[in-house]
């Protein structure tokens, strides 16, 4: 297998974790098994753009050495 679709099914399966995480984050403060210092509101919102911002980051610099990788396979 090559080394650039060893980084995209790496990138695809970080970011899964990443997603399932604010998902388990979310579901405990609407549970009320967290409890925030803020609202439930505010704190979700912080957690979503928090994890968009690096879910966003991650794929910027994944696909960066996706292409980097092509270039050299090739």
């Amino acid at each position: 297998m090559r080394p650039s679709y060893r980084v995209l099914i790496a990138f695809i399966v970080i970011e899964i974790i990443l997603g399932g995480i604010a998902a388990y984050l979310i579901f405990q403060l609407q549970t009320g098994a967290m409890t925030p210092t803020t609202s439930v509101a505010e704190a979700s919102a912080t957690i979503t753009s928090t994890m968009g911002a690096l879910m966003g980051a991650l794929g910027g610099v994944m696909l960066v050495v996706f292409i980097v990788l092509r270039r050299k396979e090739s």
